[in-house]
């Protein structure tokens, strides 16, 4: 009786060593189907595996050599395998379902699903015989199920996704499946990051006040200038000398005008031209007055104190400019706001009000509050060549104003929307452009 046994569990561990040593599927599935007779007996055993499109199909039967798929006992078999899962132990077809195959095979069949360890199902081993199979029969398929489930997944070229479906069954499946709807259903806001910079609000804008040339440039930038202080002086020699001209010839005419008024006490003819002359006198007049008047413009004065906002004052030096061409601007340094470039492919909708927050490169670790006070309502093509939405925001409740210039991004916040929309709209808007639906 011992001497039995021992034999038993060498065939047994003869049988597992060789399982073990099998190289691939193809030597795995014969030495299963046939080599198994030797530890249980049966009158046929077929295998079948889990193939790529997530079916188990039936790929070897004992004692055949080539499989034909079209026999009415693999089709009855792989329908009976759609009842099994990685959660069955043993699926024994009633009778009721066996009558369909009852001259192909004998009564008593037993179905074990083969699965691996955190790995799901892998395939299904079939027996049938004609006495019915005991416990201790069972006992030892399932030891073997297991076996050949460990090397079919050693073996297997199953893909990952058919592994995760296959442990991703039953209620856990939908479970998931609600759990990601719920989710994709959390209220979100859309946002946009885009470049800000910080900028003054509303300030003077010191133009040229006629046609001329920039002598040079009286100013440095970001200097604090009072009103009255001399900003940018233009070339004024050829004023100068029509100055010089205008008053000359007002000179002259104040002096043709006396010799009139002397001469007319005698000469009737002299008095009728007083008239004329004192109309000289006024047109000279006007012109030393609109030249003196030029002169004075040359030289252009702050009208109140402020901040001055230049680029290089070397650029302007030399430069022809015409009347109204904007030179540099003075900002108050205590009223600045926050210009946010929002690209045209990352616009949401904005409008008054709207929340913004700005993280400036020199302190990217504080967060300035802002709001939206004014949406443009067309693009236009910033320094970087990218068309975007210049939009304005006030910084709120910040009780040290960074400096006019500083740089750095902002978070525009728009409407709210759902979380599905919120991760996929990028991608919904690039299919859109792509099939033009």
């Amino acid at each position: 009786m011992i001497d039995d046994k021992a034999a038993d569990l060498g065939k047994l561990l003869s049988l597992e060593e060789e399982v073990r040593q099998a190289e691939n599927l193809a030597a795995l599935t014969p030495l299963i189907c046939n080599r198994s007779r030797d530890i249980v007996d049966y009158t046929q055993a077929a295998l079948a595996v889990t193939g790529a499109s997530g079916q188990i199909r039936v790929t070897g039967f004992s004692d055949i050599a080539i499989l034909d798929r079209t026999a009415p006992l693999v089709a009855w078999l792989e329908g009976q395998l759609k009842k099994i899962s990685a959660n069955t132990d043993i699926l024994q077809p009633t009778a009721e379902d066996h009558k369909a195959v009852a001259d192909l095979i004998p009564e008593n069949i037993l179905i074990i699903p083969l699965r691996a360890a955190s790995n799901g199902l892998f395939g299904a081993f079939i027996v049938t015989r004609t006495l019915a199979f005991s416990d201790g029969d069972k006992s030892v398929l399932s030891h073997l199920a297991s076996v050949y489930g460990h090397a079919l997944a050693t073996h297997s070229d199953t893909p990952l996704w058919l592994r995760v479906r296959a442990r991703l069954s039953g209620r856990r499946k939908w479970a998931i499946a609600a759990a990601t709807l719920l989710t994709a259903l959390i209220p979100m806001r859309l946002t946009a990051v885009a470049p800000a910079q910080i900028t003054p609000t509303e300030p003077f804008i010191v133009a040229a006040p006629m046609q001329g040339v920039v002598d040079r440039i009286l100013v440095k930038p970001n200097e604090k200038v009072s009103s009255g202080t001399p900003l940018l002086q233009l070339i004024d020699v050829e004023l100068k000398s029509r100055l010089a001209v205008a008053q000359r010839a007002f000179r002259i005419a104040e002096a043709e005008l006396l010799r009139g008024r002397q001469l007319a006490f005698s000469n009737a003819d002299d008095k009728a031209q007083l008239a004329e002359l004192t109309a000289q006198v006024e047109l000279r007049r006007a012109e030393m007055d609109f030249a003196q008047d030029q002169l004075a413009r040359a030289t252009v004065t702050a009208p109140n104190g402020g901040l001055i906002i230049l680029d290089d004052p070397r650029k302007w030096q030399g430069r022809p400019v015409v009347a109204g061409e904007q030179i540099m601007k003075l900002a108050q340094p205590q009223l600045v706001e926050v210009e946010v470039l929002v690209p045209v492919t990352d616009a949401v909708t904005l409008s008054e009000g709207n929340r913004v927050d700005i993280f400036l490169d020199i302190n990217p670790l504080k967060r300035y509050r802002g709001a939206v006070t004014r949406v443009p309502y067309q693009s236009s093509v910033t320094e970087a060549g990218v068309l975007a939405y210049s939009v304005r925001a006030t910084l709120v409740d910040d009780k040290t104003m960074p400096r006019i210039g500083l740089r750095g991004s902002a978070r525009v916040h728009g409407p709210r929307t759902t979380l599905f929309y919120f991760l996929f709209r990028r991608p919904i808007t690039a299919l859109r452009q792509i099939i033009g639906v």
